[in-house]
């Protein structure tokens, strides 16, 4: 279980750093725009991901944050992408020093609201990287409503093809 969850967290590190490329070419009133979404703009969805991945992260290394992170940063956009970036490495570096064993334990922790829970880590991870996939994709739509055409493949399997041609020196 721990490579596929290794690879999935690397790939959401690849995704992430495509989605926050994107976004730096773009004028901030594209970012901040009024959306009809789970969130109102591209920016709060961006900073739901990283509330989450640092909520789940703490809540692993047995943590539970009381506030959203977020909360705490500027609304200045500009360096926001070096915190985002560093906190997916953050994830990958932590996924990969834990033993096998500790993706079947069980994390007890308490949500925002103060309500307790009991979770797999595996499942964490898990969950985690797919709510981050899951908020990318509504990034991918808002863009096209908001008439961005230049837009990145974050496609797990692109993801692949980019680590296979690394490895191989780009030959196939």
């Amino acid at each position: 279980m721990k490579q596929l969850l290794v690879s999935f967290c690397r790939y959401n590190l690849w995704a992430n750093k495509k989605i926050i490329d994107t976004l730096q070419l773009l004028p901030n009133d594209i970012v901040d725009a009024q959306v009809n979404n789970s969130f109102t703009s591209i920016r709060k969805t961006i900073y739901h991901i990283w509330d989450a991945q640092v909520i789940w992260l703490s809540r692993m290394q047995g943590i539970s944050l009381s506030t959203w992170p977020s909360a705490e940063y500027s609304d200045d956009f500009a360096g926001y992408d070096l915190y985002f970036i560093r906190q997916c490495e953050d994830i990958i570096q932590f996924v990969e020093t834990r033993h096998e064993s500790f993706f079947e334990s069980i994390c007890y922790y308490r949500a925002i609201s103060g309500k307790e829970f009991q979770t797999r880590n595996g499942d964490i991870v898990l969950h985690c990287m797919n709510h981050s996939t899951y908020h990318r994709g509504q990034i991918i739509t808002m863009l096209r409503n908001l008439e961005v055409v230049t837009l990145p493949s974050t496609d797990f399997i692109e993801y692949n093809r980019s680590v296979q041609e690394n490895y191989s020196g780009g030959n196939r």
